[in-house]
């Protein structure tokens, strides 16, 4: 099920949007509308999930809040590479509220990572948030929110640099790569990291019941 939840944020988010900007600009529309235009599946894939679900969790609301900023600012600018860089002051805002969290009660990633387990249910989210009380679990979650939030701010800075550096086409293609790229990296390293906490804390709880035995 992960990989076809993947398989289709993939196809909604980088191959549907590079393939109608590819039609639309072959067609004649103007590269600024096309971008604009092709934001329309991830919003359409964001909205599916939104009525599976029948709520809006925290990531289905910041990527609606995303997409809709992003197609007013590609519309109202007229510049392609205005257009194309926008992606850059979205990522870079969600690294800094990742890394801002870092200095409230509770770390943004302890609210998404809550999404993906609990699943909304609501047995399971009181089960999460009492794990809060464990001094290794706020560790993680703050480690966690530490990383994205670098992580996103590099990924702002690496699309701005390709933007105005690569010709238009190019950057249009590596925007979305680079993107799904940074997500599936960071993915990858958070269940990685995930999972070693884990076994780590089970290992010191066999031992610290060893010693009281």
């Amino acid at each position: 099920m992960h990989l076809r939840g993947l398989a289709i944020n993939l196809c909604f988010n980088v191959v549907l949007p590079l393939i109608a900007v590819t039609v639309l600009e072959a067609r004649g529309v103007g590269i600024v509308i096309a971008l604009a235009i092709s934001a329309v599946f991830p919003a359409l894939e964001t909205g599916a999930t939104w009525i599976r679900r029948r709520h809006l969790d925290a990531i289905g609301a910041i990527s609606l809040v995303f997409i809709t900023l992003g197609i007013g600012a590609s519309l109202l600018s007229g510049d392609v590479h205005f257009a194309l860089a926008k992606e850059s002051f979205f990522s870079s805002v969600f690294g800094l509220l990742c890394l801002g969290s870092l200095f409230a009660p509770r770390p943004l990633m302890f609210y998404l990572s809550r999404t993906f387990v609990t699943g909304g249910d609501p047995a399971r989210t009181v089960q999460w948030n009492e794990r809060w009380v464990f001094p290794g679990f706020r560790h993680v979650m703050r480690t966690m929110t530490a990383v994205w939030g670098v992580g996103y701010l590099c990924e702002a800075g690496i699309r701005i640099v390709l933007v105005y550096v690569l010709p238009v086409p190019a950057a249009v293609v590596a925007s979305p790569i680079l993107a799904a790229a940074t997500a599936g990296a960071l993915m990858f390293w958070t269940i990685r990291y995930g999972k070693g906490a884990e076994r780590r804390a089970l290992e010191r709880r066999a031992r610290e019941a060893g010693e009281t035995a």
